[in-house]
């Protein structure tokens, strides 16, 4: 890992440390009604299947990824470079009763042997790698033969579109009015975007190219999770509507 990687690394488990605590209250990180509950479920066991699977949450957070994937009955291991995501996630396992083994650990540099899961998977994780080449060999390594690695993420780099960009402005300022509470606080780390290869490239394509490359047959599709239930609050989070997606990229035996 070279001395700026390193750097980098430390800044985002600082920056999602300071996070940990109010997390799971921004829309699009915790779940917050029902409807959204039963669409994330619907999508899992779409993707999933009915099959019992042993499963790697990787960048977990406080686990909502995961502990949903345990309610439906999966075997999963929750991993995060911020310790204080995972307490949080230990917490809510343990309050939830299910069995989720959450550890500390580098998405880039995973401590498991190889071939140990039948799926890896990961929701707003890539954007924020320092080399999301080397992470997606990582998670490769650690599938099976015909595993299945999952990346949930969205466009919302320098390629979003523009009137997007717009009204995410406004709706900003709409949240800071309705919800008193300031949206713009996590912006620091605007400064690292220039060593955060995915939020300055057109998203899926991308990560298309990469898991490609490293000989996965990769599937694409729309993920379209309601954040709102009023009009107005369509105008606060509308505006992230399509841009988020979902590959499912197939570790194909050699």
């Amino acid at each position: 890992m070279t001395v700026q990687n390193a750097q980098i690394k430390e800044m985002i488990r600082q920056r999602w440390n300071r996070r940990a605590d109010t997390f799971d209250r921004s829309p699009g990180h915790g779940i917050h009604t029902a409807r959204e509950k039963d669409a994330w479920i619907g999508l899992l066991k779409g993707v999933l299947g009915d099959k019992r699977l042993e499963i790697l949450d990787v960048g977990t957070g406080t686990g909502v990824v995961a502990l949903l994937l345990a309610e439906l009955g999966h075997r999963v291991t929750g991993v995060d470079i911020a310790e204080q995501m995972v307490q949080k996630a230990r917490e809510k396992a343990k309050k939830l009763n299910l069995a989720v083994e959450f550890r500390v650990g580098d998405a880039e540099v995973l401590p498991f042997k190889n071939n140990s899961f039948d799926v890896v998977i990961n929701r707003h994780v890539v954007w924020s790698l320092p080399d999301p080449e080397k992470a997606m060999a990582e998670w490769k390594r650690v599938l099976r033969p015909g595993g299945k690695l999952i990346i949930i993420d969205s466009n919302w780099g320098k390629t979003a579109p523009l009137y997007k960009k717009v009204w995410r402005f406004f709706a900003q300022l709409l949240i800071f009015l309705t919800e008193r509470r300031n949206p713009w606080a996590g912006r620091g780390h605007r400064q690292m975007e220039k060593y955060l290869p995915m939020r300055l490239k057109k998203r899926p394509e991308a990560d298309i190219e990469i898991l490609r490359s490293l000989g996965f047959r990769v599937e694409v599709m729309k993920v379209d999770i309601p954040r709102w239930d009023t009009f107005l609050g369509y105008l606060k989070y509308g505006y992230f509507r399509g841009e988020e997606f979902l590959l499912m990229a197939t570790n194909c035996p050699h």
